[in-house]
C-alpha cells in the first residue's frame, strides 16, 4: 500500500488462515475489496484521495497478497465474504460502505445478501458479469486453464487482454498475479463459472452503483440484468479502472455514501 495512504499493515485471523489488511484515514468507513488474483495494493489511488475523509480497510483475500492460503481450499464468493465478515468484525465495524473490484463485487454482493445491517451502500467497480452469457466450452476452458499446471501463465495472458492501453497498469497487475496461490487461482475460476448472479443481486436491496467499463458493457453487465441498479460507464479505461481513473471512483464513492445517509 503507498505510503502517503497507509496508517498500518496488520495480520488478522480469519476464518480459514491469516488475513494481511491494510488501514488509513478517518471518518464514515468503507471495506475495499480486490479482484480475482489481485490485491489491497490496487486500491492505493483511490485511497489516497478519500483518506481524509473515509476511514479505509483494504484486506487481502486469502490466497492473495499478504494473505495466507486457506486451509479448506475454498475460494468461493461466499468464502471471501466470510474473510469481508472477520475483518469487520475484528475491527468493531457495525455498518460501513463497500467498494468492490471485478469477482470481488460478488463476494461483496454475497456479504450483503447475508448481512444488510452491516452495509450502508455498495459501489462495484467493473464487476464479474453474468457468467450465464459465456458459452459453456469457453467457461470450461477458462476453468480448466486456471486450475492447470500453468495457471498463472494463462491467468496472465488473460489479463493482458483486458488492462487497456496504460502498460504500467499491466505490468502493475501481472506482478500482482504472482502473490496468488495455485489453489486460489483455481479457486477463483470454479467460483466464477458457479456464480448466480440475478440470485445475488435479487438478496440486497440496499444503495447500489456499479462503475463499468466498454468491455463488459452489454447483455451480460449486471446492471443491464436488473436496470434498476444505477450505474455509469467509464469509456476508454481497461478493467482496473479504479487505478486509471480513481477520481471517477471517489466522486461515485462520495455520492454513495450521501445517498446512504438520506
Amino acid at each position: 500500500m503507498h505510503a502517503n495512504a497507509l496508517i498500518s499493515r496488520e495480520k488478522i485471523a480469519g476464518p480459514q488462515g491469516e488475513l494481511a489488511v491494510y488501514r488509513s484515514g478517518a471518518g464514515p468507513r468503507v471495506l475495499f475489496l480486490h479482484a480475482d488474483c489481485g490485491r489491497s495494493d490496487q486500491w492505493r489511488e483511490v485511497i489516497d484521495l478519500i483518506s481524509p475523509e473515509f476511514e479505509t480497510c483494504a484486506l487481502d483475500f486469502r490466497g492473495h497478497g499478504h494473505s495466507a492460503a486457506a486451509a479448506n481450499r475454498d475460494y468461493s464468493f461466499p468464502a471471501r465474504a466470510e474473510d469481508a465478515l472477520a475483518v469487520a468484525d475484528t475491527l468493531g465495524w457495525d455498518r460501513f460502505l463497500i467498494v468492490a473490484h471485478s469477482g470481488g463485487g460478488a463476494a461483496a454482493l454475497a456479504f450483503a445478501g447475508s448481512h444488510p445491517e452491516r452495509v450502508r451502500g455498495l459501489l462495484l467497480i467493473d464487476p464479474v458479469t453474468d457468467p450465464s452469457g459465456v458459452p459453456q466450452e469457453v467457461m470450461a476452458a477458462i476453468v480448466a486453464g486456471l486450475s492447470g499446471p500453468d495457471s498463472l501463465a494463462f491467468l496472465k495472458q488473460y489479463y493482458s487482454t483486458i488492462t487497456g492501453a496504460d502498460e504500467a497498469v499491466r505490468v502493475r497487475v501481472l506482478a500482482d498475479a504472482d502473490a496468488t496461490t495455485p489453489e486460489s487461482r483455481a479457486g477463483v475460476g470454479k467460483a466464477v463459472a458457479e456464480w448466480h448472479a440475478g440470485e445475488a443481486l435479487d438478496a440486497y436491496r440496499g444503495p447500489l452503483f456499479i462503475v463499468g467499463a466498454d468491455a463488459t458493457d452489454g447483455p451480460s453487465a449486471l446492471y443491464a440484468l436488473r436496470p434498476r441498479i444505477p450505474h455509469v460507464v467509464a469509456h476508454g479505461t481497461g478493467h482496473w479502472l479504479q487505478i486509471e481513473r480513481p477520481e471517477l471512483v471517489a466522486d461515485s464513492l462520495r455520492k454513495l455514501a450521501k445517498r446512504s445517509e438520506a
